[in-house]
């Protein structure tokens, strides 16, 4: 393959990989706490001061936007949202996660988990628990 194969090769690698991610965010456009990716470029020269030249775009660089979404009220007694920066902790079997999404349920046991059943936890790390006889959760504005 000549070097215009070999260019042409890795910039339409790239550009699946960007599509592989607008699809991923299409997809997931309506799911709690989701961040949109993006693809960075870039586009490495080689013997520039020579003739001929040979030019390979590379796509790997993922960018995640964290930026603040908007808020939209749930009703839900156990929906929790955070304006401006930080996130929610919770357990997974593959250690401590953050979060933006703020959709959290009790348990049987009285500990608020998230939608897959993975725990909430405070700063400190531990479980955030509602007592099971603790009445109705009401927002105070």
């Amino acid at each position: 393959m000549d070097a215009a194969g070999y260019t042409a090769l890795s910039r339409q690698s790239g550009l699946m990989r960007e599509m592989q991610m607008v699809a991923n965010n299409i997809a997931n456009i309506s799911t709690s706490g989701f961040r949109r990716e993006g693809m960075v470029f870039a586009e490495h020269v080689f013997g520039m001061d020579e003739e001929p030249s040979l030019s390979m775009a590379n796509g790997n660089a993922r960018v995640v936007d964290i930026s603040q979404a908007g808020l939209t009220m749930t009703g839900g007694s156990f929906d929790f949202a955070i304006q401006g920066d930080g996130f929610f902790l919770i357990e997974t079997p593959q250690g401590n996660r953050l979060t933006r999404s703020g959709s959290f349920t009790p348990s049987a046991t009285g500990e608020l988990v998230d939608s897959d059943g993975q725990r909430l936890l405070d700063a400190g790390g531990a479980p955030v628990f509602v007592p099971p006889d603790a009445g109705p959760v009401t927002s105070q504005a």
